[in-house]
């Protein structure tokens, strides 16, 4: 039996996907961290990582703070399942492909 979930590793994973992309400030942010380390790294895998990391910390920088409890543990639980590297090579390779099209407009 597979875990996917809409194409995505799991519920998980495309849940966190889809509040950054229904989430303008959220995706813009994204957007920015992926693009920043396009102009430092050539890498797709090195890129992605960064992305992965970067937006792993987005996440928990809005993680609230839970007293112990049965929902701390299931909401800890659920988060520690999210693929963030899946979802970082999804804008990795939207951003490459975006640079490309860009190359070979200017090169036309």
């Amino acid at each position: 039996m597979s875990n996917k979930y809409n194409g995505w590793t799991n519920y998980e994973t495309w849940n966190a996907n889809l509040w950054i992309d229904n989430d303008w400030r959220m995706s813009e942010q994204v957007a920015m961290i992926t693009g920043d380390f396009f102009g430092s790294y050539e890498d797709l895998d090195t890129i992605t990582g960064l992305v992965a990391e970067r937006i792993n910390d987005m996440f928990l920088d809005m993680m609230p703070d839970l007293e112990p409890s049965f929902f701390s543990d299931v909401m800890s639980a659920s988060f520690r399942e999210v693929n963030f590297w899946e979802i970082a090579r999804h804008y990795v390779e939207s951003e490459s492909a975006q640079q490309e099209l860009e190359k070979e407009s200017e090169n036309a």
